[in-house]
């Protein structure tokens, strides 16, 4: 089960973000399972839940239920819930407004920040596992 819980999820629901968030994992030898649907993605999780999990798109899509059940997931599991958002949208949240999150990852992106999320995410999960 280890094996299957050493990848990232995205929750991609039409976003123009994919292909580079791809290339980006590509080139840091990431595994990525990409879920086009809420339910999709649920499933994967609760299977085998990843150390990361990227939600993209518009805001309006993520649900509060839908972050509230990925936190609950994420609390028993250690993900790391972050939300892809750009920096001059007018409709991005304050962390305090999204208590589901973990935090936003925030465009553009550059592979130097997506390595740290993803280092962080991982040894979170780790930590959480071990104990």
């Amino acid at each position: 089960m280890e094996q299957l819980q050493n990848y990232i999820l995205i929750l991609d629901q039409g976003s123009d973000d994919l292909q580079l968030i791809e290339s980006l994992l590509g080139h840091l030898r990431c595994p990525l399972v990409v879920a086009s649907s809420p339910e999709q993605a649920m499933a994967r999780a609760s299977q085998a839940p990843p150390y990361l999990l990227i939600l993209t798109g518009n805001q309006n899509q993520w649900s509060k239920s839908l972050v509230h059940q990925f936190r609950t997931l994420a609390d028993t599991s250690g993900i790391t819930i972050v939300a892809l958002t750009d920096v001059h949208a007018p409709s991005w949240l304050r962390q305090e407004d999204n208590p589901g999150l973990d935090g936003f990852l925030v465009k553009p992106l550059n592979r130097d920040i997506l390595s740290s999320l993803i280092q962080s995410a991982w040894v979170r999960q780790t930590y959480c596992s071990s104990h």
